[in-house]
């Protein structure tokens, strides 16, 4: 009972608040509220029992809206997100969802063959055969193709940076963030690319994921290009 506790302490409050509620009990308390117990599971039975009590109350107090007190920002008030607007007029969008629907991978392939003139790419993993070949190619026709990567893509064994690097595209690893979890692509400065899909053969091949390419609207690329370049000048050279 007791690890279900602490599991539950770690994942839901956080290490240190988890820590703070478990050292918060006084050993005296416990012993007194044991000494009417005569046997051994009900003494275990007790401590349980304090300490769920007590946890209980730590979560409460981590969570102010369980309690109806008023809740604290979940971030600082510069942090918020941009104001919804609507899609541009004339502009569209193809979704993909794998394993069910149609290929993520297919999508993104056609649209870096079409790419033309700039190909912006950030992702969390990159181990796509295909994927990065496409982008190889890309870069041999004369298109400007960069690409910014998690760290994690320094230690991989199977990674697509150590190829892209040799074929000749600017890599770069976003590695100020503890993750940098994004899967976009930006085509020419006229779509983007996003969603859940990693570019990987597990992407594809074995998990639910889903995608969606937006052409067309000028306000959604000029976000994700600034965000990307933002991303870009806090990166370093893979």
């Amino acid at each position: 009972m007791t690890y279900r506790f602490l599991r539950r302490a770690v994942l839901g409050l956080g290490l240190a608040a988890a820590l703070s509620a478990f050292t918060s009990f006084s050993p005296f308390a416990l012993l007194a509220h044991a000494r009417s117990a005569s046997t051994f599971d009900e003494v275990s039975e007790t401590i349980a029992n304090s300490i769920s009590e007590t946890f209980n109350e730590a979560v409460a107090n981590h969570f102010p809206t369980r309690t109806g007190k008023p809740a604290q920002p979940a971030q600082p008030p510069d942090a918020r997100p941009l104001p919804s607007k609507p899609f541009a007029d004339g502009s569209g969008y193809t979704l993909c969802f794998v394993p069910d629907g149609a290929s993520c991978q297919a999508l993104l392939i056609n649209a870096i063959r079409s790419t033309r003139q700039r190909l912006l790419i950030q992702a969390y993993s990159f181990t796509s055969a295909p994927i990065a070949e496409a982008v190889a190619q890309a870069h041999r026709r004369g298109v400007d193709v960069r690409v910014i990567l998690d760290k994690s893509q320094q230690s991989e064994r199977y990674t697509s940076a150590t190829y892209l690097k040799h074929a000749g595209v600017p890599v770069v690893i976003d590695n100020k963030p503890a993750i940098a979890h994004n899967k976009v692509m930006v085509f020419d400065d006229q779509a983007v690319f996003t969603g859940s899909f990693n570019f990987t053969k597990s992407a594809q091949e074995r998990n639910a994921e889903n995608g969606m390419l937006i052409r067309g609207d000028a306000a959604v690329v000029k976000a994700y290009t600034d965000n990307w370049h933002k991303r870009y000048r806090q990166s370093r050279a893979y």
